[in-house]
């Protein structure tokens, strides 16, 4: 019967944590949904309850109570009753006995510190992957994909109504600039060929290059440092020499550093086909092509108006101080009134180029989450533990105050108990934490996985944690009264 009831009193914890984790459950997962979700691609997700994983849930919940409820349960009910009347009397703990429930402590400060580390390094990873320079402004930009193909226009005529678009919405209020582009940054496409610099041999290896087709006022309209040579313009058309715009890693590459305005390069073709040869009129800062996380590429921007097979999708940034609800409208009129039958996708730069992070952004709030829970259950099992302990050495400490005991002397007895379990754990979840962040060495940018201030950071965050933990048991120690301890010893 004692075993019954003790089991039972862990039944009913288990079930009211279970009933309060399937409400809290809930709403986390809405709230995780909701961070991901952006106003381009909102995340939809069936967040109903779903039994299969309830159930096994709360089945490692119970049988969790059933192992760590019955084994103290069994081991109060064996207790020679002449031990229990003797009250306090060869009850107090020492270091040899609880071993179980210490090292559970310890393994639960371990596994707390190997979270804590990984959430501050992913937390770092993201950080550092925000302050990257991507090259561009992307603030205040509006990416609008413009599709002419219901109107079946003919390349010439659909050259004309673009550029007439273009016009149009640059002359809308708060427009500051617009620009033509085949790819948008950060848009995840990409387009690269085999690249040969100016003077060397036929027979020498080519590098890949990316490209890009854009038109004037592009590196304007995303602030773009061009650092010689001119940007593309009117003059830049079918007709005229082929010309490029290349980036400082392309200069590197292909140049050797030196100032590639007004040399030439040429792009492999396939066989049978004479290799397009293009004059660099114009050197422009390094961008990023499609994530932050990327290094420095070469690229080669050329004009969209040398492109023999003119598209019928065409994509206009568009920088603007209005609104950009306001802009999203002035431009759906604009094509309205310009040619029936155009389509239009938009979205937003700046938007883009966070997207190129999602998976870090996830990485850190889902460890950032993962290590606060840890820190908060190694918190209350160090308190659980150290209540426990004093409450078992009620008499132990009762007699010390007695004997002279300062209240200093007390609660020094009481922290050097969890400092003890406090520092085995931390050593383990070093050790532990720097083994398994080599594992993680690919998803980290801009620091090592053995990283000094990032451990020491969270042993020293979780040894604040645990110091509060101590808090309340060291202050119930000092509470006790001696004559009320030695009447009962």
């Amino acid at each position: 019967r004692l075993v019954a009831q003790l089991t039972s009193e862990s039944l009913l914890l288990a079930v009211l944590g279970a009933a309060m984790a399937l409400v809290v459950a809930q709403a986390l997962s809405q709230l995780l949904v909701t961070f991901l979700s952006d106003a381009d691609q909102p995340i939809v997700l069936a967040l109903g309850l779903d039994w299969h994983v309830f159930g096994f849930t709360a089945l490692v919940a119970l049988l969790t109570c059933l192992l760590f409820g019955i084994g103290p349960a069994i081991k109060a009910a064996a207790q020679a009753p002449v031990t229990a009347m003797q009250g306090g009397r060869g009850t107090t703990g020492t270091p040899e006995r609880h071993r179980f429930r210490r090292a559970l402590v310890v393994a639960q400060v371990a596994l707390s510190l190997v979270l804590l580390v990984g959430a501050l390094l992913f937390g770092q990873t993201l950080r550092n992957l925000l302050r990257i320079d991507p090259g561009i402004a992307p603030e205040g930009v509006l990416v609008a994909g413009v599709d002419a193909r219901l109107p079946r226009l003919a390349p010439e005529h659909r050259r004309v109504v673009f550029d007439e678009l273009q016009e149009r919405i640059a002359a809308q209020p708060g427009v500051q600039s617009v620009a033509q582009v085949f790819l948008s940054p950060f848009s995840g496409n990409g387009w690269n060929d085999t690249v040969h610099g100016e003077g060397r041999a036929a027979s020498t290896e080519g590098k890949l290059s990316w490209f890009n087709r854009v038109g004037p006022g592009y590196f304007r309209t995303l602030k773009t440092a061009v650092l010689a040579g001119r940007d593309f313009g009117p003059g830049d058309t079918a007709g005229a020499p082929q010309v490029a715009i290349v980036n400082e890693e392309f200069a590197r590459i292909f140049f050797d550093r030196g100032n590639p305005v007004g040399r030439t390069f040429r792009v492999e073709a396939a066989p049978g086909k004479p290799e397009p040869v293009y004059q660099i009129v114009g050197l422009v800062k390094n961008t990023k092509y499609n994530g932050l996380r990327e290094d420095s590429r070469p690229i080669a921007f050329l004009p969209v108006a040398q492109d023999e097979d003119y598209p019928d999708e065409l994509t206009f940034l568009v920088r603007s101080q209005a609104p950009l609800s306001t802009t999203m409208a002035a431009i759906r009129r604009v094509m309205n009134g310009l040619q029936s039958g155009m389509l239009v996708e938009f979205r937003v730069l700046e938007l883009q180029v966070a997207r190129s992070v999602q998976r870090e952004r996830l990485m850190a709030s889902v460890s950032g989450a993962f290590g606060i829970l840890a820190a908060l259950l190694s918190t209350l099992g160090l308190y659980g533990v150290m209540s426990y302990m004093v409450a078992r050495r009620r008499n132990e400490i009762g007699v010390r105050v007695a004997l002279g005991a300062s209240a200093r002397d007390v609660v020094r007895l009481v922290l050097t108990e969890a400092g003890r379990l406090v520092v085995v754990g931390l050593v383990i979840g070093a050790v532990s934490a720097f083994v398994l962040a080599r594992y993680a060495e690919s998803l980290l940018f801009g620091l090592k996985p053995g990283d000094a201030t990032t451990l020491l950071f969270a042993c020293l965050l979780l040894a604040m944690t645990a110091a509060v933990a101590c808090l309340l048991p060291a202050r119930r120690a000092l509470k006790l009264d001696p004559a009320a301890v030695l009447r009962d010893e």
